[in-house]
This record gives structure tokens, sequence and C-alpha cells, in this order.
């Protein structure tokens, strides 16, 4: 037996050989010299297979003779033989689908190759690259009404002020020698409660520990649920602690409205949006700088036409004429402002009330904010010691102090 070992060691060496060529490949493609030299080692390979089983028959047929003393005349016939068994791979390179591909790249030929078991994506899945990043979860924009009020920092655990209550003003011409009437101004001292918002998301120790960068994320994402939270108490915040008081509470009973479906001006609902404008210059003696609408109710206003109102052509109207043409345009699109303020589509209202204010500047209100977002990680929650668990915490501490509610005007059943 020892050609036929050596034989083996030749084709163990072959083997190798044609491997490294595979390997050699860049993503499974082959150039024509590198096809032609796997053909021809696929040659060698077959040859010192073949001549294996030919060392192998003539060792066989020897030990027969030795121990029968037979004649080679009676050897048992090549196709009387048990088939010779070929490894998988010995069976690939002999398929018409391989020799077609070596060839000129032919694919889609069968290969019929018998395998006890068939390998299927189940079995052994095909790896597949993910794209980086995370498609986050769509929310809308979080700063859509916190941005339109100033941020003040406070380091107390309630936020005080001064409101003049009480102004008296006597001023009068008065003749010589006669007393000047006398003013008179109270002050009563208002406190506005901070409260806490927050919310924690439960983490492995290994998620934190093997994928970069997903503690930014996960702090990311839990100061985008926190200030939604936010942006919507400033609107619609009922005011039973530890809930803030937002602008349309019923509780802030000064604040201007406006019933749309008894509204009766020609000019519908930009009417009524300048009305509310009117009453906030009449009763709070300040000019509103914002509109806040539902993005279906925009939408109302945006296509309104002018044959929507009570108004007809007889009456100077063009008829069905689009109102926002002149606001940029069909393809520039209407600017989202009416009578010069300026128009914030969010879902953080509901449709069918609009808000219209001074929101800016701190005259009409503030948002307070006690240090901030405050962000914190810890292990100490239930059993999350035991389970290897961490929670992330996003907290903030806000108030928000409304001074002036009739600068504030908001219509209803738009």
């Amino acid at each position: 037996m020892g050609k036929v070992n050596e034989l083996m060691d030749q084709i163990a060496i072959k083997r190798d050989e044609l491997k490294s060529v595979f390997d050699a490949a860049e993503d499974g493609k082959y150039t024509s010299e590198q096809k032609e030299e796997i053909k021809s080692r696929n040659d060698e390979l077959a040859e010192l297979v073949e001549e294996v089983g030919i060392e192998k028959k003539k060792a066989s047929n020897e030990k027969a003779i030795a121990e029968d003393n037979a004649p080679v005349s009676e050897m048992p016939l090549a196709g009387d033989s048990a088939p010779e068994l070929k490894t998988f791979g010995e069976q690939f390179i002999n398929t018409d689908a391989y020799k077609n591909y070596l060839s000129n790249g032919v694919k889609g030929v069968d290969s019929h190759i018998e395998t006890k078991t068939t390998l299927t994506t189940t079995g052994y899945p095909p790896e597949v690259l993910r794209q980086p990043g995370i498609l986050e979860f769509l929310t809308r924009d979080e700063d859509a009404v916190i941005s339109l009020f100033d941020v003040i920092n406070s380091d107390q655990n309630a936020f005080s002020y001064l409101e003049e209550t009480t102004f008296t003003n006597n001023a009068a011409e008065a003749a010589e020698g006669s007393a000047v009437g006398e003013a008179a101004l109270e002050f009563t001292e208002r406190t506005e409660a901070i409260r806490k918002m927050g919310v924690f998301i439960p983490v492995t120790d290994e998620l934190l520990a093997d994928e970069s960068g997903i503690q930014g994320y996960l702090n990311s994402r839990l100061q985008t649920m926190v200030k939604l939270r936010l942006d919507n108490q400033l609107l619609n915040g009922d005011g039973s602690a530890p809930n803030l008081e937002g602008i349309l509470d019923s509780g802030k009973s000064s604040v201007g409205s406006t019933d749309f479906s008894s509204y009766a001006g020609n000019l519908g609902k930009i009417g009524a949006i300048y009305g509310a404008i009117t009453d906030i210059r009449v009763n709070a003696f300040t000019e509103p700088d914002a509109i806040i609408m539902h993005p279906s109710d925009w939408n109302d206003v945006v296509t309104a036409v002018t044959g929507d109102f009570a108004g007809d052509a007889t009456a100077g109207y063009a008829a069905k004429a689009p109102l926002f043409v002149v606001s940029g345009g069909y393809g520039a699109g209407p600017q989202a402002n009416i009578w010069g303020l300026k128009v914030v589509p969010t879902t953080a209202i509901a449709a069918g009330t609009v808000l219209v204010g001074k929101f800016g500047g701190g005259e009409a209100a503030n948002v307070v904010m006690r240090q901030g977002m405050e962000l914190a990680v810890s292990d100490s929650h239930s059993d999350f010691f035991t389970k290897n668990q961490l929670a992330i915490r996003a907290t903030m501490r806000v108030g928000f102090p409304v001074y002036r509610q009739a600068a504030f005007h908001k219509i209803t059943n738009f």
C-alpha cells in the first residue's frame, strides 16, 4: 500500500493548492487565468484519484492471489465490484454545471449529486450585511411647541414671581395750587410648581458592552420621549399634580376663546383667526407672534377658495380663486403664515382647535427649567443587579408660568 499512500499525499497537496486558487478569487469572481488553473488542477486530481483506484485494485488482486492461489483470470469483473465512493467535492467537479462554468461561465445547468441531507438556507442561512444605523420610529417634532417659548433656568423647587394686580391711574390735569390725583399699585406673589417628568428603559450589560454607541442612541431617544411629553403638556396639561397646566386647560379662564361653529364672519376661518389676533391686541395690549394648529386644519386653510366663504362674485370675489396663490404660488407652496404670523402645524394640538398667542419674549409665559435634562444609569432597580441589567433614565424638572393668559386666544370647532 506504499504507492497508494504516496498518491493520497499527492492528492492532499493538490487539494490544498486548488483551495488556495479559490480563496484568491475576489467576491467569487474568477479571471480566465484562474479558471484555467482550476481546470488544470482538477484534471490532475482526477488522474491521481484514478491512479489510486488502479493501485488499490492491484493490491486487492495481489492479496487474493497470495491467499487463494487463484489465477488472475478468475478475478471478479469490474462491473461486479462495489461502486467506488467519491467525496462531495469530487462529484461536484465532474458535474456539467461546474464544467460549463469553468469553460464559459454558464449558469443554471442542473448538477446531479447524491447527498444524504439537503442543505437549505434554514440549516445554513446565507450571510447578510446589515445596513449601518437604525431606522427610527416616526415621531412628530418634539420641539414644535417648546421652541416657541423662551426657556429660563432655576435652581429652586418652585418658581415665584410678583404680579402687578392693581394699576390705578389717577393722572389728570390740575389747576394751579390744586392736588394731583393719587395712583395705586398692588402686587400679588404667584408661585408655579416645578414638576418632574421622566422615563426609563431597561438594557442588558451585554448590549451596552457589545454595541458601539448604543448608550448614546438610547439617551437620545429617551430625551426625545421626555420632550414630546413636555411639548404636549404645554398645551394640554390639566394642571392636576403632577401635571403641568397647559394653555388650553379650562383652568386658564382668562385665555380668549372663540367657537368657530358660531362664527358668522365673511372670511370664514382666516377671519376667525384675525378676530383672535384682535382680541389679544385689545385685552393683552400685545402683538401675537405665532399660531399653532393641526396639520389637517392648516390643509383646510391652505386649500380654501374664495367661493367657500359667504361672499360671492357679485360681492367682489373672484369665483373659486385659490386663497394662497399670492403666498408663494403652486410651485413653492404656501408660506406657513397667516396675517403675518408664523403658523406651526403640529399634531401636539388636536384637530379642530387653533391657538393664537404671544409665545416668545417671556412677556406672557416662560418655560422654567430646573437643571435641564438629567440622564442616569443604575442596576439598583428591582432585580436588575442579579439579571445583569441596567436602567437608563431621563428626567426633567420643569415649570410653566403663564403670566398673561389674555395674550392667548383659542378657537374651537375650527
